[in-house]
């Protein structure tokens, strides 16, 4: 498949016709699998965001010429458009550009990408938690260090079944990636609010929160009467998937103090437990950026109340133009801080 992909590659160049590209368009897009591309979000906005198609899969990128050719039939003009801007010459350079690398010695890139946007190398509406290999990558690279006793939080991506997998004598854990902030975009009783934010606005606001500094790991595997981490703190009416809240609860179950997810962390003690303290916890994640300096205080997206209220979500456009500004804070100052790792 990829040298018949490579021999359409060659046709291509930029003296040829608008109908003479839409046809070896069409010959790559017949050699993708069917997928909803009208419901690909991302894919759409990749026509603005010309910028990412570096960070594109190989797989992506063809994708993107099946969306092209399918949106023409129904909008004429859309593939016109995409050769006037440059669009798709950038689709088709950096398509020759990973079969020349395929073709290549191997190296091995370990940098991390303060702006890399994790579904980039994600199929089409789904999950970057579970199927973007580049941020499973990140997550290895970042979180195999050193444990507060000294010990070397060493994580295998090599185990089946397994996002990334962690044992010692005493301690077996899957961990699995978790995205930390949510825009509420699609929440029901947000809607009223939601509608009153501009756009372009709001694309910008989403777009960022798939950058590395928006993710990090918690246990993932199930174990007998609890809930995972990310499934407690993502269904609890009373934490609403926030990170703020959520780390006020890993604050409190270091104190020993009751919570709304204190039966969950109980369930999971080993792992909390390879921090020692809360201070440990948010200094190896690199959550510092939500905590006061003495640790001793959580620094919340939205006013706090201590009894944990129902549903905190944002309750009107300013608390939510508040989350938009301080999540986006937390999610910049955070991939600084992991770049500085």
């Amino acid at each position: 498949m990829n040298k018949r992909i490579s021999n359409i590659l060659k046709k291509y160049s930029n003296q040829l016709s608008e109908a003479e590209k839409y046809d070896i368009c069409l010959e790559l897009s017949g050699l993708q699998r069917s997928f909803k591309w009208d419901e690909w979000e991302f894919g759409f906005g990749l026509l603005k965001r010309h910028q990412l198609i570096e960070q594109l899969s190989k797989e992506n990128l063809l994708r993107i010429t099946l969306l092209i050719v399918e949106w023409e039939k129904l909008t004429p003009g859309v593939f016109r458009n995409s050769i006037e801007t440059g669009f798709l010459d950038k689709i088709i350079q950096q398509l020759h550009s990973i079969f020349q690398q395929m073709n290549a010695l191997p190296t091995t890139n370990n940098k991390i990408d303060p702006n890399y946007d994790f579904r980039s190398d994600t199929p089409p509406n789904k999950d970057p938690d579970l199927y973007s290999e580049t941020l499973r990558n990140y997550h290895k690279k970042l979180w195999s260090k050193t444990l507060p006793n000294g010990d070397l939080f060493n994580l295998s991506n090599n185990e089946t079944g397994n996002y990334l997998h962690y044992r010692t004598n005493f301690v077996e854990l899957n961990l699995t990636s978790d995205c930390i902030t949510h825009s509420y975009r699609d929440v029901a009783r947000m809607q009223s609010v939601v509608r009153q934010v501009p756009e372009n606005e709001m694309e910008s606001f989403f777009n960022s929160l798939y950058s590395i500094g928006g993710y990090t790991l918690f246990p993932g595997g199930v174990r007998k009467g609890f809930q995972t981490i990310n499934q407690a703190r993502g269904c609890h009416p009373r934490i609403v998937d926030r990170i703020d809240l959520t780390l006020e609860c890993v604050k409190r179950f270091y104190e020993n103090q009751d919570n709304p997810l204190q039966k969950t962390f109980k369930g999971y003690k080993d792992f909390f437990g390879l921090f020692e303290t809360f201070k440990g916890f948010v200094d190896f994640f690199h959550f510092q950026d939500l905590v006061s300096k003495d640790y001793n205080e959580i620094r919340f997206i939205l006013p706090f109340d201590s009894s944990f209220p129902s549903r905190p979500f944002p309750r009107d456009l300013d608390e939510y133009r508040l989350h938009i500004k301080n999540t986006q804070a937390f999610v910049s100052a955070r991939t600084e801080r992991l770049l500085a790792v």
